[in-house]
């Protein structure tokens, strides 16, 4: 016999975590919209600015996971976000309640 066998082989890429990744392989290693990290962006997630060379932003995949870890990200659901204005507007009443006595 003496042939070659026929093997079947998965080719696996391996990112390096210093790569830097556009908007779009960003968003689907995170599973996440391009909107979504629009507005992360917004929010203070890491990124390298454009340049000449590359006039797009993009993204060091080693501190996006390490700004996500650290939970600087705003909640991701809409309940969380609820949740959450809730909390702002019932620390705003008050604060309105408490200007307003001194007012009087």
């Amino acid at each position: 016999m003496g042939g070659i066998e026929d093997v079947n082989a998965t080719v696996v890429r391996l990112r390096r975590a210093d790569a830097l990744l556009t908007k779009r392989q960003l968003a689907a290693h995170l599973g996440r919209s391009i909107r979504w990290i629009e507005l992360r962006v917004r929010e203070g997630m890491p990124s390298e600015p454009p340049t000449r060379r590359f006039p797009h932003r993009r993204f060091r995949l080693a501190d996006i996971e390490a700004w996500l870890a650290d939970g600087q990200q705003k909640p991701s659901t809409d309940h969380e976000r609820i949740v959450q204005l809730e909390r702002q507007v019932a620390t705003l009443a008050v604060t309105v309640q408490r200007l307003a006595r001194r007012a009087e």
